[in-house]
Protein backbone atom coordinates (compact mmCIF):
# COMPACT_ATOMS: atom_id res chain seq x y z
CA UNK A 1 0.00 0.00 0.00
CA UNK A 2 1.40 3.57 -0.95
CA UNK A 3 1.51 5.78 1.62
CA UNK A 4 2.09 9.87 0.81
CA UNK A 5 3.22 12.46 3.28
CA UNK A 6 1.76 14.97 1.22
CA UNK A 7 -1.67 15.35 1.05
CA UNK A 8 -4.34 14.52 -1.60
CA UNK A 9 -5.16 18.38 -1.62
CA UNK A 10 -2.49 20.92 -0.79
CA UNK A 11 -2.98 24.63 -1.50
CA UNK A 12 0.73 26.95 -1.14
CA UNK A 13 0.12 30.43 -0.02
CA UNK A 14 2.07 33.67 -0.38
CA UNK A 15 0.63 37.21 0.62
CA UNK A 16 2.16 40.13 -0.27
CA UNK A 17 1.89 43.32 1.69
CA UNK A 18 3.23 46.82 0.89
CA UNK A 19 4.93 47.14 4.61
CA UNK A 20 6.01 44.66 7.05
CA UNK A 21 2.21 42.85 8.49
CA UNK A 22 2.26 44.18 12.00
CA UNK A 23 3.58 47.77 10.63
CA UNK A 24 1.35 50.82 10.31
CA UNK A 25 0.02 51.43 6.59
CA UNK A 26 0.74 47.91 5.91
CA UNK A 27 -1.71 46.50 3.58
CA UNK A 28 -1.83 43.44 1.23
CA UNK A 29 -1.12 44.41 -2.35
CA UNK A 30 -1.14 40.95 -3.96
CA UNK A 31 -1.26 37.07 -3.59
CA UNK A 32 -1.35 33.41 -5.16
CA UNK A 33 -2.49 30.49 -4.22
CA UNK A 34 -0.85 27.39 -5.65
CA UNK A 35 -2.73 24.11 -5.48
CA UNK A 36 -1.59 20.96 -5.98
CA UNK A 37 -4.11 18.08 -6.28
CA UNK A 38 -2.80 14.80 -6.16
CA UNK A 39 -3.77 12.08 -8.48
CA UNK A 40 -2.66 8.48 -7.81
CA UNK A 41 1.16 7.74 -6.88
CA UNK A 42 3.62 9.94 -8.50
CA UNK A 43 1.07 12.39 -10.55
CA UNK A 44 -0.68 15.52 -9.49
CA UNK A 45 -2.90 18.95 -11.25
CA UNK A 46 -1.78 22.16 -10.54
CA UNK A 47 -2.99 25.39 -10.74
CA UNK A 48 -2.25 28.85 -9.46
CA UNK A 49 -4.47 31.57 -8.52
CA UNK A 50 -3.37 35.33 -8.93
CA UNK A 51 -4.80 38.57 -7.22
CA UNK A 52 -3.86 42.01 -7.17
CA UNK A 53 -5.48 44.81 -5.01
CA UNK A 54 -5.49 48.42 -4.45
CA UNK A 55 -5.17 49.85 -1.22
CA UNK A 56 -8.39 50.72 -0.72
CA UNK A 57 -10.18 47.17 -0.85
CA UNK A 58 -10.74 45.82 2.83
CA UNK A 59 -8.08 42.94 4.63
CA UNK A 60 -11.43 41.51 5.31
CA UNK A 61 -12.78 41.10 2.26
CA UNK A 62 -9.53 39.74 0.34
CA UNK A 63 -9.16 36.87 3.33
CA UNK A 64 -12.62 36.18 3.07
CA UNK A 65 -12.25 35.81 -1.17
CA UNK A 66 -9.29 33.73 -0.40
CA UNK A 67 -11.02 30.99 2.21
CA UNK A 68 -13.99 31.08 -0.89
CA UNK A 69 -11.68 29.65 -3.09
CA UNK A 70 -9.90 27.41 -0.78
CA UNK A 71 -11.04 23.82 -1.47
CA UNK A 72 -12.89 22.27 1.70
CA UNK A 73 -10.57 19.13 1.98
CA UNK A 74 -6.75 20.91 1.25
CA UNK A 75 -4.69 21.14 3.59
CA UNK A 76 -2.74 25.13 3.75
CA UNK A 77 0.79 25.65 3.42
CA UNK A 78 2.06 29.13 4.74
CA UNK A 79 5.33 31.19 4.87
CA UNK A 80 5.02 32.35 8.19
CA UNK A 81 6.68 35.79 8.65
CA UNK A 82 9.42 36.95 10.79
CA UNK A 83 7.94 39.15 13.31
CA UNK A 84 10.64 41.58 14.68
CA UNK A 85 10.69 40.95 18.31
CA UNK A 86 10.72 44.37 19.18
CA UNK A 87 6.76 45.12 17.36
CA UNK A 88 5.11 42.47 19.88
CA UNK A 89 7.40 43.43 22.80
CA UNK A 90 5.86 46.93 22.69
CA UNK A 91 2.06 46.17 21.96
CA UNK A 92 2.22 43.68 24.99
CA UNK A 93 4.33 46.10 26.82
CA UNK A 94 1.74 49.24 26.38
CA UNK A 95 -0.64 46.65 27.53
CA UNK A 96 -2.48 46.61 23.63
CA UNK A 97 -3.36 43.42 22.23
CA UNK A 98 -1.39 42.73 18.74
CA UNK A 99 -3.73 42.64 15.55
CA UNK A 100 -4.58 39.47 14.58
CA UNK A 101 -1.84 38.55 11.19
CA UNK A 102 -3.57 37.20 8.24
CA UNK A 103 -2.85 33.45 9.11
CA UNK A 104 -5.23 34.23 12.71
CA UNK A 105 -8.00 35.88 10.69
CA UNK A 106 -7.64 32.93 7.68
CA UNK A 107 -7.49 30.08 10.86
CA UNK A 108 -10.92 31.42 12.01
CA UNK A 109 -12.60 31.73 8.57
CA UNK A 110 -11.14 28.06 7.66
CA UNK A 111 -11.19 26.47 11.48
CA UNK A 112 -11.49 23.06 10.17
CA UNK A 113 -8.37 23.37 7.25
CA UNK A 114 -5.01 22.19 8.45
CA UNK A 115 -2.38 25.08 8.60
CA UNK A 116 1.11 24.24 8.18
CA UNK A 117 3.01 27.18 8.83
CA UNK A 118 6.79 27.66 7.28
CA UNK A 119 9.21 30.03 8.28
CA UNK A 120 12.06 29.86 5.82
CA UNK A 121 14.28 32.73 4.73
CA UNK A 122 14.33 34.68 2.08
CA UNK A 123 17.31 32.71 0.71
CA UNK A 124 15.52 29.28 1.37
CA UNK A 125 12.65 30.45 -1.31
CA UNK A 126 15.02 32.20 -3.77
CA UNK A 127 16.83 28.33 -3.81
CA UNK A 128 14.26 26.01 -3.76
CA UNK A 129 12.66 28.15 -6.66
CA UNK A 130 16.24 27.90 -8.53
CA UNK A 131 15.96 24.20 -8.15
CA UNK A 132 12.77 23.95 -10.10
CA UNK A 133 13.33 26.05 -12.71
CA UNK A 134 11.55 29.53 -11.30
CA UNK A 135 12.85 33.12 -11.17
CA UNK A 136 11.94 34.00 -7.24
CA UNK A 137 12.66 37.71 -6.84
CA UNK A 138 15.29 38.77 -3.59
CA UNK A 139 14.94 40.19 -0.54
CA UNK A 140 14.69 43.75 -1.53
CA UNK A 141 13.35 43.77 -5.68
CA UNK A 142 10.76 46.59 -6.32
CA UNK A 143 7.16 46.71 -5.04
CA UNK A 144 6.05 45.87 -8.60
CA UNK A 145 8.09 43.00 -9.02
CA UNK A 146 7.38 41.50 -5.40
CA UNK A 147 3.61 41.33 -6.19
CA UNK A 148 4.12 40.21 -9.96
CA UNK A 149 5.96 36.97 -8.39
CA UNK A 150 3.61 36.02 -5.78
CA UNK A 151 3.12 33.10 -7.87
CA UNK A 152 6.61 31.81 -8.26
CA UNK A 153 6.99 32.32 -4.13
CA UNK A 154 3.72 30.51 -3.59
CA UNK A 155 5.08 27.61 -5.72
CA UNK A 156 9.12 27.53 -4.27
CA UNK A 157 6.84 27.15 -0.67
CA UNK A 158 5.59 23.86 -2.23
CA UNK A 159 8.88 22.66 -3.71
CA UNK A 160 10.75 23.45 -0.13
CA UNK A 161 7.45 21.81 1.88
CA UNK A 162 7.61 18.76 -1.02
CA UNK A 163 11.32 17.65 -1.11
CA UNK A 164 11.58 18.50 2.76
CA UNK A 165 8.33 16.26 3.84
CA UNK A 166 8.35 13.36 0.87
CA UNK A 167 9.86 10.86 0.46
CA UNK A 168 12.52 10.77 -1.89
CA UNK A 169 10.86 9.13 -5.12
CA UNK A 170 7.60 10.92 -4.48
CA UNK A 171 9.26 13.97 -4.13
CA UNK A 172 11.06 13.60 -7.99
CA UNK A 173 8.04 12.32 -9.25
CA UNK A 174 5.89 15.65 -8.35
CA UNK A 175 9.20 17.86 -9.08
CA UNK A 176 9.23 16.37 -12.46
CA UNK A 177 5.42 16.81 -13.14
CA UNK A 178 5.59 19.81 -12.01
CA UNK A 179 8.17 21.21 -14.36
CA UNK A 180 6.32 19.43 -17.34
CA UNK A 181 3.31 21.70 -16.11
CA UNK A 182 5.15 24.92 -15.43
CA UNK A 183 6.98 24.47 -18.91
CA UNK A 184 3.66 23.95 -20.49
CA UNK A 185 1.82 27.13 -18.46
CA UNK A 186 5.42 29.64 -19.63
CA UNK A 187 4.28 28.88 -23.28
CA UNK A 188 0.61 28.94 -22.87
CA UNK A 189 -0.51 32.16 -24.80
CA UNK A 190 -2.01 34.63 -22.40
CA UNK A 191 -5.96 34.77 -23.19
CA UNK A 192 -7.39 38.40 -24.81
Amino acid sequence: MFHSLHAPVLCSLIIVRSRPELARGSAISSLALFTVRRQGRREARFEILRAAFDRDASRASIIDGLCERIPKEAELLVRVPKVAPYSWRHAFASGQVPAPTDVDLIRRNLPNTTLLPLNVSDDQLIAAGQSVGLEVPGSDPTPHRRRRRAPEQAMALWAIYTNGFCRKPEARALMAAFRAWHTIERVRPLPF
